[in-house]
């Protein structure tokens, strides 16, 4: 059933399913429509606007093909052996050239009453046409939650808990900024520190080695 459900929805949207994709029509976006919009780039603002016009349009029109296709199908799967309210309501639709309502109801009834239909089927399978609906929309709407559950909480579980993790890196790289800021105060006062010792000691170490010399030289003057 998860399968099943899971072609019902992939016939309208994207659920990263390839062998459904490949069952189900091509996306509104891949319709030729979107080309028109390309091409509004070169005119006015009228233009612009009239293409963008026509391209809304075709991408509803081909959502539209899209779920009419698929509940043809439903119902064509669906359908009873014999006359029923399948073939009423398909030739309600071929009998559109007839503008009052009424007549086109009757004439499709009387055209298959002949075939052994009657007021009482035509009803009974109505409802049975409504039942095969309400199961699909059940499954559906299964999909649906699973298919949210999955690309739309899951997704955003995950960019939350990405988001709790950025703000923790973010903290963790400001304390090092910080730890880095007191590393660098330290090392540049141990280096004057160490400037300042070094310098000390060759100065005094330098007279140390005058006096000494001095003293020789004394020495060997005065002893």
């Amino acid at each position: 059933m998860a399968r099943i459900g899971k072609r019902i929805l992939s016939a309208f949207v994207d659920i990263g399913e390839d062998a459904d994709r490949k069952q189900s029509p091509p996306a509104a976006a891949e319709m030729p429509a979107a080309a028109s919009s390309a091409t509004s780039e070169t005119v006015g603002t009228a233009g612009t606007s009239a293409t963008a016009g026509t391209s809304a349009t075709s991408r509803t029109s081909a959502t539209e093909q899209r779920f009419s296709g698929y509940f043809d199908k439903l119902f064509s799967d669906a359908n009873i052996p014999g006359p029923d309210y399948y073939e009423f309501s398909r030739m309600i639709g071929a009998m559109q050239a007839i503008p009052n309502e009424r007549a086109r109801y009757a004439a499709a009834f009387a055209g298959l009453q002949v075939q052994g239909l009657d007021k009482e089927k035509l009803l009974a399978t109505a409802n049975e046409y409504l039942r095969v609906l309400s199961a699909d929309a059940d499954q559906f709407q299964k999909t649906v939650d699973a298919a949210l559950q999955e690309k739309v909480h899951a997704r955003g579980a995950e960019a939350e808990e990405k988001s709790r993790r950025i703000e923790a890196l973010s903290r963790e790289i400001l304390e090092l900024q910080q730890q880095i800021g007191v590393l660098q105060k330290e090392i540049a006062g141990n280096e004057e520190k160490l400037s300042v010792s070094t310098n000390g000691y060759g100065a005094e170490s330098q007279r140390r080695r005058q006096q000494i010399l001095a003293d020789i030289e004394k020495i060997g003057q005065y002893i």
